[in-house]
């Protein structure tokens, strides 16, 4: 069996998948809303998610295929970009990258909601409490998927 791959193309950078998504807030607005004490989804922002998810999996899904089973076509196993794994996975680097990207920054900013704070936009800048709340997010961030990579790993690794 050959060495198959999910993508053709490496991540190399989160601010690509960081600024998709942004751009998608910036035109669509936050993902939910609320109304009459309801929460309620923003659909253009989660259909247009779910465009600009399949139009990347389109771009980087390497099409893993497996035919040492079968030679037949219709037999084959074998992954597109229209796969529900395919597009979960980019889903979840791209949901990754953003908050990878986003926590870094408001550690870097100090941002944090308090009025009093001087404001860039809509970011406070230079609050060290703000600054460590986000850091220990990023640490537990990093843990989670640390630890996520541990579950992965030991199954592999009893499974060879």
């Amino acid at each position: 069996m050959t060495d198959e791959k999910w993508f053709n193309i490496q991540f190399d950078n989160p601010e690509h998948f960081y600024s998709a998504l942004e751009e998608l807030c910036r035109q669509f607005g936050p993902p939910y809303g609320a109304a009459d004490n309801k929460i309620i989804p923003n659909g253009f922002f989660w259909s247009s998610l779910a465009i600009n998810v399949l139009l990347k999996s389109r771009e980087y899904c390497a099409n893993p295929t497996q035919k040492e089973c079968s030679n037949k076509e219709e037999e084959i196993t074998q992954y597109n970009f229209m796969q529900t794994e395919v597009t979960l996975f980019l889903l979840a680097i791209i949901t990754l990258s953003w908050l990878t990207v986003n926590l870094k920054r408001k550690i870097e900013s100090g941002g944090c909601n308090n009025p009093i704070h001087s404001q860039t936009g809509n970011i406070s800048t230079g609050c060290s409490i703000g600054s460590n709340f986000h850091k220990q997010l990023y640490c537990n961030y990093a843990k989670v998927l640390e630890d996520l990579l541990k579950m992965i790993n030991a199954w592999l690794t009893s499974n060879r």
